[in-house]
């Protein structure tokens, strides 16, 4: 499985982590199965953890994904940190969905993501 999803009663942070080769409609689907579980209450806070993908997407691939992260409305007031390595295999996918009005802070220390996240405003 190129990637798994962490919803924990302890936390208010879901833990999205992508590992290999994850293509477009696996990173959709992702984004589905995290939406789905989502209630209208919650104060969304993600930790996205791409520091083990293999990017194979197109640049093409990863602008619409930018977008449609983007426009997604159960994100829209989402607090989402993205870890990754000194080198950001998802630049093009953080770079369009900012431009699009996404909402996300890159890091490239879990702890520090961590605790923006659970220091960011309910």
């Amino acid at each position: 499985m190129p990637h798994s999803i962490e919803f924990s009663d302890d936390s208010p942070i879901i833990t999205v982590v992508y590992i290999g080769e994850v293509s477009l409609d696996e990173r959709l689907a992702t984004v589905l199965e995290v939406c789905d579980r989502l209630t209208p209450a919650m104060t969304v806070r993600l930790l996205i953890d791409v520091r083990l993908v293999i990017n194979t997407m197109t640049k093409q691939e990863q602008e619409f994904f930018g977008r449609y992260l983007a426009n997604k409305p159960a994100l829209k007031n989402a607090q989402i940190a993205v870890l990754s390595k000194e080198v950001n295999p998802n630049q093009i996918i953080n770079n369009t969905a900012c431009l699009n009005g996404y909402h996300l802070s890159p890091f490239t220390s879990k702890s520090e993501a961590i605790d923006w996240l659970e220091a960011s405003p309910a």
